[in-house]
Parts: structure tokens; sequence; C-alpha cells
């Protein structure tokens, strides 16, 4: 028997899976991802596939693309926010101090006026010009109100641009980098959703080849009851199942596993069915069909070019502000309220104040010189960064279509093994049964079925997440926003 660790692939076998693989062209950009879907309806009258819900499902509640959607969010309303920037801002506020103590100055008033006013008393008279106290008048206000509305507005301010112009930026990169791992998340659910059939398919060998060893091991009973064979080939008989039913528990445990981590994809409970599609075996055997996918227009569609491109922009737009440090700051200020001592209802204490600001920065040592070459620095990094990434993506691509290639050419190539291994196991069953073969070649020609059973498999399921991988590359799977039916709804 083969050891289970091939048994994750045994996907695409039960009955009828042996289908011949189609030979045809590379798949296109719009057929690669038809290996990923199904055609089978989990309603009555649905146009998708079954997987294609799923992968819908997974785009609407997977928790990591949530948190990319509320960073998408964000962006955008602190766009929002800078724009506000760029109009009048009016805000309200009052202060009223008490005070006692602190430093004071002595104003000699008296001495200054007294005199004088003795002089004009005596020539006129009268006691019209009365004596006056020197003053002492502390420095912290007493009894004193300021309550006013000041209005402020940017006439020329190029960090408010800049500001804008970066924030605008970079919400084309977070939704670009949202869009790449929605790219990616389709392509985990596509081959989860595989590697949960692959489990499946496993059981079912399984339990076929448990059927054929129990059968093997009447056989032989019947063998030694009738003298024609010794215990030792109903011992050997019943290793062959122990070791059968070893392998086919460990298969409904990976089968589990798998159907947790495809749920854990979908943000559902871990132990939520997961139901299956009998048509993708078929799908994934005849995949080929199509025009080879071009490269002219990838860098349209990979978001991480896009992304790139917000971040070149942004850096762009540093440099532009940066050699920009010489404009001046203008802005305009209007204040308008009531400021005094104590609170006098009458109008005598009501102000007005307007004016304009200019801050001009003339010289910082250096320091915006030096900004200006970080920043062109930058600029060159990422315009290498964009070169390394197309050849990149090119380096992808060519690859993921060579393994898609290589993986139909191993498919068919394995075919034809399967279809032989399953008649010699039949001729080797019906010779044995017939008293005319030995045990060991029985179990041998088994051995022999199983193992192609599970290199066919390996081939299909390879074509099938090598398509995924060639979508994924291509960028050709279309997001569509549309409600949707979970699959195991009634």
């Amino acid at each position: 028997m083969p050891k289970l660790a091939y048994l994750p692939l045994l996907l695409l076998l039960g009955t009828g899976a042996f289908a011949q693989p189609a030979a045809g062209p590379l798949p296109g950009q719009v057929a690669v991802s038809q290996p990923g879907s199904v055609r089978d309806s989990p309603g009555e009258g649905s146009g998708d596939g079954i997987l294609e819900q799923y992968i819908r499902l997974g785009l609407d509640s997977n928790l990591v693309l949530h948190q990319r959607n509320f960073d998408l969010e964000r962006s955008r309303l602190d766009l929002k926010r800078a724009r506000s920037l760029f109009y009048p801002q009016a805000g309200f506020s009052s202060q009223y101090t008490l005070a006692n103590g602190g430093r004071s100055i002595d104003i000699p008033i008296g001495d200054l006026l007294n005199g004088a006013y003795s002089t004009l008393n005596q020539l006129t008279n009268s006691k019209k010009f009365p004596q006056v106290a020197n003053q002492s008048v502390q420095f912290l206000p007493n009894n004193y109100h300021d309550t006013k509305m000041e209005v402020t507005l940017p006439i020329l301010n190029t960090e408010l641009q800049h500001n804008k112009e970066i924030t605008s930026e970079t919400i084309g990169a977070r939704q670009a980098d949202r869009d790449v791992y929605r790219r990616d998340l389709v392509r985990s659910i596509r081959q989860a959703y595989y590697q949960y059939l692959q489990t499946g398919k496993a059981v079912e060998i399984y339990n076929t080849a448990l059927g054929l060893v129990k059968e093997n091991r009447r056989v032989s009973g019947k063998f030694v009851e009738n003298h024609m064979a010794t215990r030792e080939v109903v011992l050997r008989a019943q290793a062959q199942v122990s070791e059968v039913e070893a392998s086919l528990i460990e298969a409904e445990n990976q089968r589990k596993n798998a159907a947790a981590y495809f749920n854990f994809l979908l943000n559902r409970p871990l132990e939520s069915e997961v139901l299956t599609d009998s048509s993708l075996m078929a799908e994934g055997a005849s995949a080929g069909g199509g025009a080879s996918p071009g490269s002219t227009d990838l860098l349209s569609r990979r978001e991480e070019f896009s992304r790139l491109r917000s971040y070149q922009r942004i850096t762009a737009s540093n440099l532009k502000w940066d050699r920009a440090y010489l404009v001046p700051r203008l802005n305009a200020f209007y204040d308008v309220g009531f400021q005094g001592y104590g609170f006098h209802p009458d109008g005598s204490q009501l102000y007005q104040l307007a004016g304009i600001q200019l801050v001009w920065p003339l010289f910082k040592a250096g320091d915006n010189k030096l900004k200006i070459r970080q920043a062109e620095i930058d600029k060159a990094t990422l315009d290498e960064e964009y070169k390394q990434l197309t050849r990149q993506v090119s380096l992808e691509q060519e690859t993921a279509t060579n393994n898609y290639r290589s993986a139909l050419e191993a498919l068919r190539s394995l075919t034809d093994g399967v279809s032989s291994a399953r008649e010699a196991y039949r001729l080797a069953e019906r010779r044995f049964n017939e008293g005319q073969a030995l045990q060991i070649e029985l179990i041998d020609a088994r051995t022999q079925l199983t193992n192609s059973d599970i290199r066919y498999s390996l081939g299909l399921l390879s074509v099938l997440n090598r398509a995924a991988d060639l979508e994924r590359v291509n960028a050709s799977y279309k997001f569509q926003i549309t409600n949707h039916q979970s699959p195991n709804s009634k």
C-alpha cells in the first residue's frame, strides 16, 4: 500500500473519474478560471457553480478583507478632511479670569499731578482739581473676560494642497492593496476547495480499497477451508485490511481538517458543511480550451502596478512640496467679540479685529536641500522597484504558464497507466479466484492500481492548482458586486 503522504491528492478518483484529459492550448484569460468554476447549482435554477458562490461568500465575509476595507474607508474620510481645510474655519472661545497678587507695577501718578493740581486750585480759588493717589497695577488681570468668534481662511498654503494630493493617492494605494489580497483570497479559496475534494475522494478510494482487501480475505478464507491454501494467506489478507483501515482513518481526519480550513477562509463555523461538485473532476481533466493569454495589458490588470504607481505619485508630490520651501504661507483672520473688565452689555466692550498673517521660511541651514535630495532618492528607488516588479511579474507569468502546460502533459502521460493498472488488477483477481495466481500477485496488482490512481489524481489536482495560479498571475478573475446566497442555504 502507498503511504498516506500521497493521500491528499486522491481528489478526483471515483466512479468514472479517469476521464482522458482533452488536449488543447493553454486556457485564456477567461478560461483560466473555468477549472475552478463549476456547473452544478446548489439551488434549483441557479446559474452559478458551488465554488463560484463560495468565492463570493468569502469575498464578502473574510475578516482580513474586512480590515482592508476599513483601511480604505478611513483613507476616503482622510481625503474629505483634507479638502475641508481649504474652507474658512470658525471657532468660538471665551475666557474669564480672576486674579490676586503676583507681580505689579507702581505708577506715581499722584506725585506727578498733585503739585500742578494744587497750583490750579489756588489760581482758580476752587477745588476743581482733587488730589490723586499713586497707583499700583498688577500684571494678572482680575475680573477680566474675552469672548470672541474667530474665522480663519488659508489664502496661500502649499502644505494643504500637498496633503490633499498625498491623501488622494493613499486611497488608490489602499484600494490596490485590498484588491491584491482579494485575488490572493480567490486563489486560496479555490485551492482549499480542491484540497477538500482531494480528501473526500481519498476517503472514497480507501473505502473501495477496503472492499477489495476484505473480499480478498474472504476468498483466502475459503481457500483455507477447502485445504487449497495455508493459513498464512488469511493472515496476510488481514494485514492488508488493517493497513487500509488505518489509511482510511487518517484520510477522514484530513478531510475534516481541509473542511475546517476552507470554512476559516469563508469566516464560517469550522464544522460547517461543505458542498461538493462532481462535475469539477471532468472539468479539471478537460481543462485546456481557449487562447493563450497575452501580456500586453498585464500591467493594467495587476493591482501591484497600480499600488506602486500610487506610491510613485506620492513621492513625486513630496518632491514637489520640498522644492517649494520658499513659497510663503498666507492666512487671513477675523475676530469679533467682547473684551474688558466686568460684563457690560451696553456695547462698550464690543471689538473687531481683522488681519493677514504671512509666514515665510528663508533659512534652515541647508535642511530643505537635504530633504529634496532624500525625496529624489525615494523617487529613484520606486522607479527601480517598478522595473523589478515588471520583470518579476513576467517571470511569474512565464513560470505559471510552463507549470500549467507541464501539468497537462503529465496528466496525459498518466492516463494509460491508470487504464493498464485497472486491467491488470482485474486479470490478477480473476486468476487468484480461480486458484491460478499467488496471493502476492494480487496484492502487488492492487498496490499498483492504488499507486496509479494516486499518480493520476496528483496530475489532475496539479492541473487545477496550476490553473488557479495562472488565473492569479494574469489577474483574470472578474470581481462582481452582487447579492448572493450561501451554497448551503436552502
